[in-house]
This record gives C-alpha cells, sequence and structure tokens, in this order.
C-alpha cells in the first residue's frame, strides 16, 4: 500500500467515526471586555481632600493587578520561599474572601492575621477569588495584594498551586511568635 493510500483509508475511517459527533458550546469561556483606560480628571479641591493614608482602608483601589501574585521581605532563604511557591508547607489556618465586599473582606483579613499571630500559625492560605464575578477587574485581589504587603506579621505570600486555587489564592509565610524567656 501506498503512503497515499493509507493516509486517504485513515482520513475517511476518522470522518466515518466523526459523522454523529457535534461540537461542544464554547459558552464556559470568559468574555473580557478591554475598557481604554481614561485619566481620571479632579479639580484642584478633590486632589487636596482625597489621599489614602491607610492602605487597611476599605476604599477600592483601582490599580492592574499581576495574575500571579509574589511578595518577600528582604532576608529570607531561598529555600523558604521555594517551599511556598510550590505549597509544600502545610496549611494550618485558611481564610476565603469570596463575595465579601471590600469593607467585609478588609475585617475578616484584619481578624484573620491577629487569629493566625495569636495561635502561633506559620502557614495559612487566603483565598481572594479570581474577580470572575467583578465588572472590569477583579477588586479584592489587588487589595489583598496591598494589604498583605502591609501587614508586619507577613514574610511573604506567592499565588497557590493550582490544586489549591491557582491565581484566586495566596499562601502566606507568617513570622514565628516571639516566645518570652
Amino acid at each position: 500500500m501506498s503512503d497515499d493510500s493509507i493516509k486517504n483509508d485513515n482520513e475517511s475511517l476518522f470522518q466515518s467515526e466523526m459523522c454523529d459527533v457535534t461540537p461542544l458550546k464554547p459558552d464556559n469561556k470568559v468574555k473580557i471586555k478591554k475598557t481604554p483606560n481614561k485619566p481620571l480628571q479632579k479639580s484642584s479641591h478633590e486632589e487636596d481632600s482625597y489621599a489614602i493614608d491607610d492602605v487597611f482602608s476599605s476604599a477600592e483601589i483601582i490599580e492592574d493587578c499581576p495574575d500571579i501574585l509574589s511578595f518577600s521581605r528582604s532576608g529570607l532563604q531561598h529555600k523558604v520561599l521555594k517551599q511556598l511557591r510550590q505549597g509544600r508547607n502545610p496549611i494550618e489556618h485558611a481564610l476565603d474572601l469570596h463575595g465579601l465586599t471590600v469593607q467585609q473582606a478588609r475585617n475578616e483579613l484584619l481578624q484573620f492575621l491577629g487569629e493566625c499571630e495569636a495561635a502561633g500559625v506559620r502557614h495559612a492560605i487566603i483565598v481572594h477569588g479570581k474577580g470572575f464575578r467583578s465588572k472590569n477587574k477583579p477588586v479584592i485581589k489587588p487589595m489583598v495584594n496591598r494589604w498583605l504587603r502591609a501587614a508586619d506579621n507577613v514574610l511573604a505570600f506567592h499565588s497557590a498551586l493550582p490544586k489549591d486555587g491557582g491565581s484566586g489564592a495566596v499562601y502566606v509565610l507568617l513570622k514565628k511568635l516571639a516566645v518570652d524567656s
């Protein structure tokens, strides 16, 4: 048999097997509308009265947020950061912020960090979601990014592995509780 006849036989066999197959509908795809960035115009009065001095503020910060969140304080060993990125640390405490407002998420996160500190938790996970239900872009995710960077007891954080929520969650490494002698 020649190569052409084998190819034709394979093609006709494939076509005969696929004749009753209907393609799946692509309705599970996220539709993203890109909106042009419009510069915010403020009057001189607004510029003087509006300032964000508290990073734990409940005001929504409209900012671009990377898909993968990653942060570490200086001085952390490479091995410790690698273990965090690879999700090798046992999760001792978890927080889910799905469906919360910015104010609710802020309060929950502050309470969570306090609980972790009081209990001596070193490794936690925070599920912030990917922002699929938000209008234009994620709202809670960039706020969590900002809040965790400002928290004194957070040494590092990194987006989770897909099995733990992927870019919709972060592994958090917290400081060891200081032991009084």
